[in-house]
Order: structure tokens, then C-alpha cells, then sequence
């Protein structure tokens, strides 16, 4: 999974002169992690490999938080969080900067398919009382917020950590992970995040991690990779098992931004 990611990443990034990719491997990864991330870096010239020492603390919440903390340290106006089993397309990294212009208040940028909502979007873009670790982006100053929860007394106890930190917060108490604590931030501050319509990205995970899917295990590495970036939603479905999300979009179109740009300035102006 992660050579398809980072196959779409080489992609978007051809268009991209100040992107810097840092791919930070968990503890107990696969080794053959660092030979793919390796293998990328013709085609993507600022890339940094970060490798996580071996900790106690469950699920990836302590890679993905430390990991924003020592992104700051490159003083980005933006930190994306592209999950390995997030495909990007072509026009991610616009939608993301135009977003953000559009509104620069928001709390994050999302540019997969808000899992948070039920039906239609509401609009081509549009403000949404939620959060997602799934293609999402925020700046600087709330990455600052996020990684003042970056430390032990967290990731040792993450359900009675945000009990107590976050009294009287609506997100259920299980749903203490990452994802679940940055949404507990945004939530204090009343935060929204930005979702659109068109997604520019879309979660590709059907086995690894809180997924019981089933393995890809014949062919190479880039045999694999090439096959998950064919997929249809019905062929990626059938191997997700019982957690059948999936929705494949076109990752080659070009999609232009004006209509995010201009549903968000009728939001905000109202």
C-alpha cells in the first residue's frame, strides 16, 4: 500500500516546487518499508524518511502526533496527514491551498469523503462540525495545538487522558485514538473542517490495522501496487470484508477549484 501511495505522491508533486514528503515508519514496520520509500526518491527530491524507535503505546497515534511535531520544525504553512492507504489525485495539493485561502479560518482541509456525513454534501465545498485523518491538512498554528497532547500521559491512557482533558466533549469516549483527539480539539474550539462534493483523495485500506480484510501477497511490490491503483470500488469492496466504505474516484482528473472556491465564499458570507 504504501508504493501506491507514494506512486500518486511522486505525481502530485511533479506540479508541487516546495513540497517536502516525510514518510514515517511505526515501530515494527515492515522492512520492506524503507526499500519503497527509498526507491522514491528520484521522484521525490525532498523526501525524508523518518523511522520510529520501538514503544509501548497502542495504534499509530503516537507516530502520527510526534511525527506533526517534528514536521513544524521545517516551519510548513501547511502539514498534510496522508495515511499509506490514501491515494491522492492529481489535483490534491490545489484543493488543499485553495481551501485554505477560501477559508482561513477553518480548523483542517479534508480531501477524502466526509465519513461524518449522512447523504448528499450540501454544497461543492463546504463547512463541516468534524474531523478525519483521512488526506487532511491544517496550518501551522493548529498543528501547534494538536501536538501539545504529544506525550506519554496521552498515548499510555488515551480514553481517561481525553475524559479528562476534553470534560463534556459529545465524541464518544472510545474514539480516543488520533483521530479522535485532534477531533476533540477542533471540537473545544468549535472548529469546522472543509469537505467537498468531488473528493481529491480517497481511503484505500481494506486490510492492515483495525482492518480484517484480506492481503494482497502474489506478485512483487509494484505488481501489487500497480493492482491497487486499477481497483474498482466493487473489486477493493469485495476484499475489505465487512467494512465495505470504499468509493474509488478518477485520481488522473484534473479537477479545476472555482466551484469549492465559490461555494465556500457563499457560506461564509452568510
Amino acid at each position: 500500500m504504501l508504493h501506491a501511495c507514494l506512486t500518486r505522491l511522486s505525481i502530485v508533486a511533479a506540479d508541487a516546487s516546495d513540497l517536502t514528503v516525510v514518510v514515517s515508519l511505526d515501530r515494527e514496520s515492515d522492512p520492506a518499508c524503507r526499500d519503497v520509500t527509498e526507491g522514491f526518491s528520484p521522484q521525490l527530491p525532498s523526501l525524508y524518511l523518518r523511522v520510529m524507535h520501538s514503544h509501548r503505546f497502542r495504534g499509530n497515534s503516537c507516530n502520527v502526533l510526534s511525527g506533526i511535531r517534528e514536521c513544524l520544525h521545517l516551519e510548513p504553512d501547511l502539514i498534510h496527514v496522508v495515511e499509506e492507504d490514501v491515494l491522492v489525485a492529481r489535483s490534491y495539493l490545489r484543493y488543499h491551498e485553495a481551501m485554505h485561502r477560501a477559508a482561513p479560518s477553518a480548523f483542517a482541509v479534508s480531501a477524502c469523503r466526509n465519513q461524518n456525513l449522512p447523504g448528499e454534501a450540501p454544497g461543492a465545498a463546504y463547512l463541516h462540525p468534524s474531523y478525519q485523518s483521512l488526506g487532511v491538512s491544517f496550518r501551522s498554528d493548529i498543528a501547534e495545538r494538536i501536538t501539545l497532547h504529544d506525550r506519554p500521559q496521552y498515548y499510555a491512557r488515551m480514553v481517561s487522558y481525553c475524559r479528562s482533558v476534553f470534560p463534556g466533549s459529545e465524541i464518544p469516549p472510545g474514539h480516543a485514538e488520533q483521530d479522535g483527539l485532534i477531533n476533540r480539539v477542533r471540537e473545544a474550539s468549535r472548529g469546522q473542517t472543509v469537505y467537498a462534493a468531488k473528493p481529491r483523495a480517497f481511503h484505500a485500506g481494506f486490510h492492515g490495522y483495525n482492518r480484517p480484510g484480506t492481503m494482497l501477497s502474489d506478485g512483487t511490490i509494484e505488481e501489487r501496487s500497480a493492482r491497487i491503483l486499477s481497483m474498482t470500488s466493487e473489486e477493493m469492496n469485495t476484499l475489505a470484508g465487512d467494512l465495505k466504505d470504499h468509493q474509488v474516484i478518477d485520481l488522473d482528473q484534473d479537477l479545476p477549484t472555482a466551484p469549492e472556491e465559490e461555494a465556500l465564499s457563499a457560506v461564509l458570507r452568510t
